[in-house]
């Protein structure tokens, strides 16, 4: 059996917490369903159990035949790969990037193309950034998309059949991701508002689901609070079926995102699974995951007037919402954790 040492956030023995979690999680279960043996070196919340570190040399040490898997973002892990590239340290290293800044740091000179090049693989998640890298005379990189387990669809018929017969009720739109500023939840509330005083109050509705960053706690509940078809909703458990069942009972997902470290959001696999297309800003990697006008509709970054005319156009019925949606499912198989993590993949990195 090949081995790893894996090394980033995976909140071990506990439920995902964050994009990076999740997928650290993710990844781990289905190397060891291929007969990959991986040790985790864990550094969620380091400071409360900064032994970590001891843990790290030791693995690195012991088991020095094991193959590093860094997935972490690269600005935790790049003082170590700094330090193995000055003292020629020789053992199998994959960088499996998360987020979508690598390429422009390298670019910029913030990361130095030699010691990202010194891995033995770089992978990333869009195919712009290994244009990026590959530009920088980084070798050896190559796109693999983000993942999820697909064991299961939610029915779309009836919300489909909804709109067959020009729909009436009011239009349901979701936001799901982390609720702060970046992720354009100040742009969203500007647009409903703008919407509200235009007479379209009681032809949409607007939920909220995710946990909300605490320095934008009390200013977003407090802009929410005049709305009264903006809501928050809590967490939205999507690790059983009804999580999903849920999700694909919305319409549209709002997207406008502009966090500098946005990659390929999990979110993105969520709305397809569920059906569910995204308005979503012209933003870091976005085009590179979903398609304008079959399952997303694209806006400016920073742009309320944008934001606001799709979505009233989207409550006037000027697209074929039930279309998008039919389109997103068929489009989610592509990432499904067993058919972006293969044998064929773990050959290709000396895993098996």
């Amino acid at each position: 059996m090949n081995k790893a040492i894996v090394i980033g956030w995976i909140n071990k023995g506990k439920p995902a917490d964050c994009g990076e979690t999740m997928k650290n999680q993710l990844m781990i279960h289905r190397l060891e369903e291929l007969g990959v043996k991986c040790r985790c070196v864990d550094f969620k919340n380091w400071r409360r159990h900064p032994w970590v570190f001891l843990q790290l040399i030791w693995n690195l040490v012991i088991h020095k035949k094991d193959t590093i898997i860094f997935s972490t973002s690269t600005v935790n892990v790049y003082p170590m790969m700094k330090l193995m590239k000055k003292v020629k340290w020789k053992q199998p290293t994959i960088h499996w990037v998360i987020g979508g800044t690598l390429g422009e740091k390298v670019k910029n000179g913030i990361f130095d193309k030699d010691i990202i090049g010194y891995m033995d693989w770089t992978i990333v998640e869009s195919n712009l950034m290994v244009r990026q890298l590959t530009d920088c005379g980084v070798k050896n990189v190559f796109q693999l998309p983000n993942f999820k387990p697909i064991t299961y669809y939610p029915n779309i018929k009836e919300r489909i059949n909804e709109w067959k017969k020009e729909i009436t009720r009011p239009l349901r739109f979701v936001f799901l991701s982390r609720i702060m500023k970046e992720k354009g939840c100040d742009d969203i509330i500007e647009a409903a508002r703008q919407l509200n005083s235009t007479g379209f109050k009681d032809k949409y509705i607007i939920d909220f689901y995710g946990k909300i960053a605490e320095t934008y706690k009390t200013d977003f509940f407090k802009k929410l609070e005049p709305l009264q078809n903006v809501n928050y909703r809590g967490f939205l458990n999507l690790q059983n079926e009804k999580g999903y069942d849920k999700l694909s009972q919305y319409d549209l997902m709002l997207f406008p995102t502009f966090w500098k470290g946005e990659g390929f959001a999990g979110v993105f696999i969520d709305a397809l699974i569920s059906g569910v297309p995204m308005i979503v800003t012209d933003w870091a990697h976005n085009k590179q995951f979903m398609s304008d006008g079959e399952t997303a509709l694209f806006i400016p970054v920073h742009n309320v007037p944008a934001l606001y005319d799709k979505m009233k156009k989207c409550i006037e019925g000027c697209y074929d919402i039930g279309k998008m949606a039919l389109k997103c499912q068929q489009n989610a198989e592509t990432y499904d954790v067993n058919k972006v993590i293969t044998k064929e993949l773990l050959k290709k990195l000396n895993l098996v």
